[in-house]
């Protein structure tokens, strides 16, 4: 692999980041709109800025009973640093990321939460302002960037693996941190010609305990990633792809790789332009949603197949047939307007987010080299399924859902589909309840499907406080079975992992 060639993809465009700012329309002053926004819409509190390196709480104000056998560690990840210098960034993927732990021990709850120390992170934290581009922002008093890793914000995703708890990002390196202080320890390099190269956010462990993973490097290139259950890295590879779009998540099944590409790919001309990456992809409607499969045993082995145009940023879970015939479930947008106008809108304190990605079941058939699709009723996001299940067969699906005329951003309710039966349960908390992701944690190792809790995280925008909420997944109408209340809020994030000790 040629390293060079991958960054040299990845970065065009970096050295005229200083050239051209955002329109000035769209670059007024967006700190001071948020705060004045904040005062009339307590959604908002979703997006505040943690001022602290550190949070800390060694005991949760709890109510209901948390089971005793339930031991471990949520991990939760979250950008959480949305301005500096009273320069705010232009979109939600761009804060600084902050690694949340939650410790349930004996009934009783912890809570420990550090920014992940990333030479951006550190860098403008002593510079006292931004000096770097994100995802959604170029401002022209920003430096130029000479690598991926400069501008890492390691803010979307967690996973434990090895010995190293892991911080990932869309662009570049996994970031190491100590499970336990979240100290930490820097990037990962799998290979040495493959330090800094892109790591997405959604590895998929196999059953074997190995992960899975990719990253898109520029608009042509998608690297593919296979570590070993301790950490060693198997086999990595760059495939070229034409046109490669925004990808967020992938699929793994028994035999293949499984990835969807929305009619959205990235316009380097643009990036050399000055323009952000966000704003150097463009939507083709009049295109369709591509979906290449790899054969996990020879990556040579791929095949194509159309959709409609479509977006989405998270894939449920996949599973195949004896005859080949692949399922997966995805969170399906009509467009990628959530991306390109909801998430900047809401950064300066407006409400765009108009639209709701809807439960669709995708089936590959290779025999005849078709795919169809069906939509799910709802309005929806955040799909977690039970572990044991990742690349194989699973019943349930659950998802965080809007319920209602919900007049603001975000969700208010839990929903799990069983998608043999076509049936769900729905537990809808107030509206004044913004609920974030749940993972699934079997109650046993050797638990029956669907015999699970469901764990994560609630902000309530009323009384200015985050909850850890713990549902019976099946008993989930019932509502939490217990609770647990940190004295501050924390901002939204997006994913967590759970680790039994």
């Amino acid at each position: 692999m040629d390293r060079r060639t991958l960054l040299q993809t990845m970065l065009i465009g970096g050295a005229a980041a200083v050239l051209s700012p955002l329109s000035l329309a769209r670059t007024a002053d967006w700190q001071r709109s948020y705060l004045a926004a904040r005062e009339a819409k307590p959604w908002l509190l979703g997006w505040r800025t943690v001022e602290q390196d550190r949070l800390r709480t060694d005991s949760l104000s709890i109510s209901g009973q948390w089971p005793k056998s339930l031991r471990g560690v949520l991990y939760r990840n979250m950008p959480a640093r949305h301005d500096r210098g009273g320069q705010r960034y232009r979109h939600w993927f761009d804060g600084d990321g902050m690694m949340q732990a939650f410790r349930i021990e004996e009934g009783r709850v912890s809570h420990l939460g550090r920014f992940v120390e990333t030479p951006k992170y550190v860098a403008e934290r002593d510079a006292g302002h931004l000096l770097y581009p994100a995802f959604g922002t170029r401002l022209p008093e920003m430096s130029p960037i000479s690598s991926p890793d400069q501008i890492n914000v390691a803010n979307t995703s967690v996973i434990k693996h090895g010995d190293d708890l892991l911080a990932l990002w869309e662009g570049g390196s996994a970031w190491a941190l100590d499970p336990d202080t979240l100290e930490s320890r820097g990037p990962v390099a799998w290979r040495e010609d493959l330090a800094g190269m892109p790591f997405s956010a959604h590895p998929r462990r196999d059953s074997d305990g190995s992960l899975w993973n990719f990253g898109t490097a520029g608009d042509r290139l998608l690297v593919l990633y296979h570590i070993d259950a301790d950490g060693a890295l198997r086999k990595a590879e760059a495939l070229p792809v034409q046109d490669l779009p925004f990808v967020h998540d992938f699929a793994i099944t028994e035999r293949h790789i499984v990835f969807l590409l929305p009619p959205l790919p990235l316009s380097v001309e643009r990036m050399a332009g000055g323009a952000s990456v966000l704003d150097s992809y463009d939507w083709h409607p009049e295109r369709p949603m591509r979906v290449l499969t790899v054969a996990k045993d020879d990556w040579s082995q791929q095949r194509w197949y159309e959709v409609p145009a479509g977006f989405y940023f998270h894939i449920g879970n996949a599973w195949e047939e004896r005859n080949g015939t692949i399922h997966l479930d995805y969170l399906r947008f009509n467009d990628a307007t959530v991306m390109t106008n909801s998430f900047r809108d809401v950064m300066r304190g407006e409400h765009s987010w108009r639209e709701h990605a809807r439960a669709t079941r995708l089936t590959l058939h290779p025999a005849q080299g078709k795919a169809k699709q069906t939509t799910l009723p709802g309005k929806s996001e955040f799909p977690t399924i039970d572990p044991r299940h990742s690349g194989r067969r699973q019943r349930y699906l659950v998802v965080a859902d809007a319920r209602g005329d919900l007049n603001r951003p975000g969700f208010n309710a839990l929903r799990r589909i069983d998608l043999d039966r076509e049936t769900e349960q729905v537990y809808r908390f107030g509206d004044e309840i913004m609920v974030e992701e749940h993972v699934v944690i079997p109650k046993s190792p050797g638990a029956e499907d669907g015999d699970a809790w469901l764990l994560g995280t609630v902000l309530d925008t009323a009384a200015r406080v985050t909850r850890l909420t713990l549902f019976d997944a099946g008993k989930l109408a019932d509502g939490p079975v217990a609770q647990a209340s940190l004295p501050y809020s924390l901002p939204l994030g997006f994913h967590g992992h759970f680790v039994r000790v």
